[in-house]
């Protein structure tokens, strides 16, 4: 596949992307907007930061969606995330509203690039949080000809909260062997666990910043009140999306569960939504990446990030360029 690297603005701010597309190809062809979660941050869909300032292994997870939708024909555009790569800004001081401002930027820098991409064939594609941002952009923006949301979250952000990091604490407290191996190997998602219900206080008192202190280690851990107020749950967004939609969700996901997308299905066909197909990638987690036959050793991977080694399914690949195909060609 071809690069072309773009510089575009939002908020006077400079971010920078990557056009990725077919080196041979007849005419203008379909756009793909990756939108990141939070696990995505830079342009090839990795997580550059971690709180706990752990090194992370390079997932690549839209570079390898780019790479499997070139071949199929299609273009993707990705970006970095404020603060990371190339991009100017705080990943800091990001919110709901920044994240929706800097994705409908990109969605015009996409279809600017009208020598190589039809602007009448792009469809968005949402990660996790992405979905979230995906749903404000189609409150607004009506270019999009379809969306591909995966992984997405209905339920409350506390539930997802406490589905996250209360397992991590529980897990801890199973025996000192646990407890020291979670120290070494998700510190930050201990201290969540062991805080939560005092950092959810917090932002619900309207703080944007709430201090940790767990054995001598200190984090400022930033808060954005807006996503506990019952206007902005999650289920209440998706009444924006009136596109064709396909929901992907991992068997085996330890971040957002399961379940969720078939709340998601409903909510978008009590919606009047009724274009919406669901697909169940089998032993995959919340990045389409091969699972471990036993949980135990899921949750331990979850925790380390060692699941970001694993190999993706084939399947999410293959599920996802047939609906493109179907309904962007």
């Amino acid at each position: 596949m071809n690069e072309r690297v773009i510089s575009f603005k939002s908020d006077g701010l400079k971010l920078v992307g990557v056009l990725r597309y077919p080196k041979h190809r007849e005419g203008k062809i379909p756009g793909i907007l990756l939108v990141h979660g939070s696990l995505e941050q830079d342009r090839n869909g990795n997580m550059i930061k971690h709180p706990d300032g752990r090194k992370l292994y390079k997932k690549n997870f839209f570079l390898e969606i780019s790479k499997n939708l070139c071949v199929a024909g299609f273009a993707t555009f990705a970006w970095d995330r404020r603060g990371i790569g190339e991009s100017e800004g705080s990943a800091q001081r990001e919110d709901i509203f920044s994240m929706v401002r800097d994705t409908k930027a990109a969605l015009d820098t996409l279809c600017s690039q009208d020598d190589i991409v039809d602007p009448e064939r792009i469809a968005v594609l949402a990660q996790s949080a992405g979905v979230y941002t995906a749903c404000l952009l189609a409150k607004d923006d009506n270019r999009p000809k379809l969306y591909v949301l995966q992984g997405g979250l209905y339920r409350d952000y506390s539930d997802m909260m406490a589905f996250n990091y209360t397992r991590v604490k529980e897990y801890a407290e199973r025996s000192l062997e646990n407890l020291l191996w979670v120290e070494n190997n998700d510190l930050w998602g201990l201290v969540i666990g062991i805080h939560l219900p005092s950092i959810e206080e917090a932002a619900k008192k309207g703080k944007t910043r709430y201090e940790i202190t767990y054995k001598g280690k200190s984090w400022k851990i930033p808060l954005d009140p807006l996503i506990y107020k019952p206007e902005y749950a999650p289920s209440k967004q998706f009444k924006y999306i009136q596109k064709p939609v396909l929901l992907l969700h991992g068997e085996c996901d330890l971040n957002v569960p399961v379940e969720d997308v078939y709340m998601i299905e409903k909510e978008l066909r009590r919606n009047g939504n009724n274009d919406v197909e669901l697909v169940i990638i089998p032993n995959s987690d919340h990045s389409f990446q091969e699972v471990a036959d036993d949980r135990d050793t899921r949750l331990r991977e979850r925790m380390s990030l060692e699941s970001f080694r694993r190999p993706y399914k084939q399947e999410y690949f293959n599920t996802l360029i047939s609906y493109l195909k179907r309904r962007l060609e």
